[in-house]
């Protein structure tokens, strides 16, 4: 979501955000990793991963891409390693390994959107590889964020490319700008759904060259003229999801409509917002079936779990001490959120009209923590999204 404010005739921002959490045998033991080279003699064998391979000629050849897993012990090729211990017999079932390499006992049957993975019933996500955070700037760069390099030395953000949506150039009643992202979210399936300040949703490919197409989402329906955006799955570690949106107002007042895309892509209003903050919140969601909006301000920011059924605030606040600061004359820019491994994560635009500050911030789910990551960046970022796929959890 964005905010349109004229201040020294600059053009001020904000943006929304989606989340997740993220999901094959494996197979090895008795195998001979220690000879990293190719040279063998006689008639000698080697497992290398589920990979039997036999001598032919002084050298190591695969002689057999085993199904399951690769114990020499056991005479090569088994239906699993016991050494590694539970192990999958199919998508949904967690099996014991018995000491000869087949199948045990059943351990678990994967429900309610999960499925057997590595042993273990993880959450069954079709975007397996596109579960960090994804970000959208004013000028149409769609770039990855991972968390995992904060700290590191590494730069967290990785330009995908660039957005080229057909998007058109007349903007919504009340929007005195270009026309530009205004607000993303990222389903399971591997599509960023990017909203422009015309009113147009569209879906944009992550695997496949940031294509663009389209979502038929019919701008300006029942007063959502712009908004923020946010997955959320139907139930803890479901696999359906539902596009809630919030705001309606291209000012980004306080308060403001909430409601839900529906598969037909029409909006429904299902109540109001809080408007306990200095402007309307963005979303982001979880495979927890959780919904959060981010309030930003000067002032008074923090975020907020919100109910799915009618938009009302629940439970306590997680607040950034003292808002987002700035000074005399400060504004907020542009905002963005989204949720990934236990943290949010805030990418925030604060100015004055003259000079602008672009960071990144997060707050500690469990113990509201928060704490400034990285400043003055080169990106004003106007929308963020997480697929439901995403680590809820840092375990």
């Amino acid at each position: 979501m964005r905010r349109l404010t004229c201040s020294f005739s600059s053009l001020l921002v904000t943006s929304l955000l989606v989340f997740a959490a993220a999901c094959g045998p494996s197979g090895g033991g008795g195998d001979d990793d220690d000879d990293t080279g190719n040279d063998c003699s006689g008639d000698e064998e080697r497992c290398v991963g589920n990979l039997l391979q036999v001598c032919v000629d002084g050298t190591f050849e695969t002689g057999e891409a085993c199904e399951g897993a690769c114990n020499l012990d056991l005479g090569g090729c088994v239906q699993c390693d016991p050494l590694a211990g539970n192990t999958c017999s199919d998508d949904q079932t967690v099996v014991a390994c018995n000491a000869d390499g087949t199948f045990g006992s059943i351990v678990e049957t994967c429900t309610n959107g999960t499925a057997c993975s590595g042993g273990e019933c993880s959450r069954d996500c079709t975007a397996d590889g596109v579960d960090l955070i994804y970000v959208v700037d004013d000028s149409y760069r769609l770039l990855s964020f991972d968390p995992r390099k904060i700290g590191t030395g590494q730069d967290p953000f990785t330009l995908l490319g660039n957005l080229s949506c057909p998007a058109s150039s007349t903007p919504v009643p009340g929007w005195l700008g270009g026309v530009t992202p205004f607000s993303m979210s990222v389903d399971r399936e591997g599509f960023a759904w990017v909203l422009y300040a015309s009113g147009q949703i569209f879906k944009v490919d992550i695997n496949n060259n940031l294509a663009c197409t389209n979502s038929g989402f019919v701008p300006q329906q029942g007063g959502w003229l712009l908004f923020g955006m946010g997955f959320v799955t139907d139930t803890a570690g479901g696999n359906t999801e539902q596009l809630y949106i919030g705001g309606g107002d291209p000012e980004a007042t306080p308060g403001g409509l909430f409601g839900v895309v529906s598969p037909q892509l029409t909006p429904t209003t299902l109540g109001s917002l809080p408007n306990t903050g200095e402007y309307s919140p963005e979303l982001t969601g979880t495979g927890n079936a959780e919904l959060f909006g981010f309030f930003p301000g000067i002032s008074t920011a923090f975020v907020q779990q919100l109910d799915k059924a009618n938009g009302a605030a629940v439970g306590n606040q997680l607040a950034i001490p003292g808002g987002l600061g700035g000074g005399v004359g400060a504004l907020v820019e542009a905002w963005a959120f989204a949720q990934w491994g236990g943290k949010f994560y805030l990418f925030v635009t604060t100015g004055d009209g003259l000079n602008s500050n672009s960071t990144v911030r997060t707050i500690d789910r469990q113990t509201g923590g928060y704490e400034l990551v990285s400043q003055n960046l080169p990106y004003v970022i106007v929308g963020a999204g997480v697929s439901t796929c995403a680590p809820v959890d840092v375990e």
